[in-house]
């Protein structure tokens, strides 16, 4: 498919070359034939007084200058055909090393589109899967409570994988309006969030506050989104202890879990990327958590050390 598209590309860019080029050629031969330039001056000679004077035969003379006329236009012809073909095979030759260039972004696409339409397919079998499963149960087991605790929970996971996915679909196409701005205490909010984690984690989750007074002006409903995902992402890989570090224009949270590799690193933010498959999740969170940075212009990144993982962000 996408050699198709790149000599599509070759064919369509030579192809208006050489319309160009022709058109400017034919516009100049008929240019060069119209024109009589002037001469800078005339020289008139009297044979009067001359006793036996040269005979000039008309014919010959216009047949001279006819056949000079059609010599210049033979030689102009030449020139334009060599300078447009020189022009044709430098546009060809530039045109064949950039096209593959021109495509890859395509290409890439298309190729994560692929990808994020496999992984959703396969993380939506999954809950469906243990629903049916739980389903047939319930006609063999009496005691149908904790096959039908089953069913909720896998039926609450596929419907926020599903809202996940809409939400991405939706930031991708543009179609999310940005969220209305409202002032915000930063510590309230953080400390609030943090009261709700807290009995997730086993170890313990602490605030490091640099500023008193953290009021900031921003879309209140993205930046919990983008708290609560980096939290619940803390919770998942931390072990016993993670810090929130805040001032006013830079949120940092911190958990001292497994450190992530280098080649992790690159592709943390990517659409269905776990650094840890036994993890519970989806791997849409860190993919959302960049999307609505980059919706409100904040830049989210993420450092690893032996002893930390962080994810910045800046406000």
């Amino acid at each position: 498919m996408f050699k198709k598209l790149r000599t599509r590309i070759i064919i369509i860019t030579m192809a208006i070359t050489t319309a160009v080029l022709v058109l400017a050629g034919s516009f100049i031969m008929l240019f060069s034939s119209t024109m009589r330039p002037e001469p800078m001056f005339r020289l008139e000679v009297d044979f009067s007084n001359i006793s036996n004077p040269l005979s000039f035969d008309d014919r010959e003379l216009k047949n001279f200058i006819e056949s000079d006329r059609i010599d210049g236009s033979n030689r102009l012809l030449i020139a334009l055909l060599s300078v447009g073909a020189t022009v044709e095979v430098i546009v060809f030759v530039i045109v064949y090393s950039l096209s593959q260039k021109i495509i890859e972004p395509v290409k890439d696409s298309y190729e994560k589109q692929k990808l994020f339409i496999a992984n959703a397919s396969h993380e939506l079998k999954t809950p469906l899967a243990i629903i049916q499963a739980n389903m047939e149960a319930l006609d063999v087991d009496k005691d149908n409570e904790k096959w039908k605790t089953n069913i909720e929970n896998e039926v609450t996971h596929a419907n926020k994988l599903v809202l996940d996915l809409l939400q991405l679909a939706k930031m991708d196409a543009g179609s999310i309006d940005k969220a209305a701005s409202e002032q915000i205490d930063l510590n309230n909010v953080i400390t609030e969030r943090i009261e709700i984690f807290q009995p997730k984690f086993s170890g313990k989750i602490t605030l490091s506050k640099k500023t008193k007074d953290l009021k900031q002006t921003l879309p209140k409903q993205d930046f919990l989104q983008v708290l609560d995902i980096l939290l619940d992402n803390a919770t998942k890989y931390g072990n016993k202890k993670i810090t929130i570090t805040l001032n006013q224009n830079e949120l940092s949270v911190a958990n001292d879990g497994a450190t992530v590799e280098k080649k992790d690193l690159e592709k943390i933010f990517d659409r269905f990327y776990q650094t840890d498959k036994t993890k519970e999740g989806s791997g849409l969170g860190l993919a959302i958590a960049k999307a609505i940075c980059e919706q409100n212009n904040w830049r989210i990144s993420c450092e690893s050390n032996k002893k930390t993982t962080t994810f910045n962000v800046e406000l």
